[in-house]
């Protein structure tokens, strides 16, 4: 989380005062506006660091998924966040002089954990329609919100603003002015352990401070008219309801339907996920509203997948003569309702053979594609056909890119060990 540079970076400036390294500072024969244009720097390295830690792991997921427009939007909003939360953590820590870091990584956690409940609070009041409200100014407050306004994207909302002018102005207003107060406190207004700020300077800071938190939530924009593009690389799925019932199942060759019978999602139970680009034999239930004591005949079952489901079975069973059909028994009154009304207790189940093959993933995990399944049949009884149809969905992922994304993220760490290693054994 870049937000996390704000308390490392109040700790790292604040340090020097607790273990009195900062008295070399004034002793020794270097500039104060260098030492703390170096620490600064010190900071904004490991930043650098932890960004390029996380891009092997960013081109492994655009290897297998793409870069949706939302990862490219995070890709240039977490610099900029950092390079934000280090100015004001930087800020925090010149503001405290002491022999404890104890208040400085203190107010950068308060800071921080402000800056990053107010994300999730602006995006439930822009999608009841709050935004411009108050409470909804008073979220500009933190930097993540304004970069994420100003950058035009959202993270679970359909709306952005529609100008960002005014948001501009105040990230950067508040971005100077964290970096010119904190240089200015520290070399016009502090000495080496003692403030020595006279009247002016104190309630210049202070009203430095209180103009950094308020610009933002004065002028920002809020004008949350315009439509947000889409997030991801998700193509248009028609809604499916979890937690409704279906009258399909999955299972394993020649198994039995779940206990718990049936989710829409049709392997909900079933660990790890289907493997995209992988070929998955499973039994597909066909759980028909028709009392076994009526004969069913010319059943014909068709299976289509959709949004990159790949869903293919054997022609016979696709058509299976009466014979082939299975009965399934209901708990609890929890069959399906039958032609005339009544659950259906004990019912005919068709099993169908599939070889399913999830294909274009956009997403490494929790990938859930679409599966469409209509059948027509005749009851002994009555006159003409009955039609049944019903939609669930498969849940897939990737198979090895959780494990790869780790793998990769590992990269700098360990060369930095290695570097580390072998300066070790050159100089001990």
């Amino acid at each position: 989380m870049p937000l996390a540079f704000v308390p490392l970076s109040a700790v790292f400036l604040a340090s020097p005062r607790a273990n009195r390294f900062v008295e070399s500072v004034f002793t020794a024969p270097v500039e104060r506006r260098d030492w703390l244009a170096a620490k600064i720097l010190v900071v904004v390295t490991l930043a650098a660091a932890y960004y390029v830690a996380l891009v092997p792991m960013v081109l492994v997921y655009a290897h297998h998924v793409g870069m949706p427009w939302l990862l490219q939007k995070l890709l240039i909003w977490a610099p900029c966040l950092l390079f934000v939360s280090i100015t004001i953590g930087s800020l925090i820590g010149v503001m405290f002089i002491g022999q404890s870091i104890a208040a400085p990584a203190a107010t950068g956690m308060g800071v921080l954990l402000a800056y990053a409940g107010f994300v999730p609070l602006q995006e439930l009041l822009v999608a009841q329609g709050n935004g411009a409200t108050r409470t909804g100014h008073l979220t500009l407050m933190s930097p993540a919100v304004l970069l994420k306004n100003a950058f035009g994207f959202t993270l679970a909302v359909g709306s952005i603003p529609a100008t960002t002018t005014r948001t501009w102005i105040s990230l950067l207003a508040v971005i100077i002015g964290a970096l010119e107060l904190a240089v200015w406190a520290f070399l016009r207004a502090q000495g080496v352990e003692t403030w020595e700020a006279n009247w002016g300077q104190r309630w210049t800071i202070a009203l430095g401070i209180v103009l950094i938190a308020v610009l933002p939530v004065l002028i920002a924009d809020t004008n949350y008219d315009k439509p947000a593009p889409h997030a991801t690389n998700a193509p248009a799925i028609q809604r499916l309801f979890a937690r409704a019932g279906s009258s399909l199942a999955l299972t394993w060759p020649g198994g039995q339907p779940p206990v718990r019978c049936c989710s829409t999602i049709l392997n909900r139970d079933e660990w790890p996920p289907l493997g995209t680009d992988e070929p998955t034999r499973r039994d597909l239930l066909v759980l028909l509203p028709v009392d076994a004591t009526q004969r069913v005949t010319d059943l014909h079952i068709q299976v289509v997948g959709e949004n990159g489901l790949e869903a293919s079975g054997n022609p016979d069973s696709l058509a299976p003569a009466p014979e082939a059909l299975e009965t399934h028994t209901y708990p609890n009154d929890s069959g399906p309702a039958a032609a005339d009304g009544h659950h259906v207790v004990t019912g005919w189940m068709g099993r169908v053979p599939m070889t399913l093959i999830p294909r274009q993933p956009w997403d490494i995990g929790g990938v859930r594609y679409p599966l469409r399944v209509t059948a027509t049949y005749h009851v002994e009884g009555d006159s003409g056909m009955r039609t049944f149809s019903s939609r669930a969905a498969i849940d897939a992922q990737v198979s090895n890119a959780i494990y790869e994304m780790g793998a990769a993220s590992l990269i700098l760490p360990f060369v930095c060990f290695g570097a580390a290693f072998k300066r070790w054994r050159r100089t001990r």
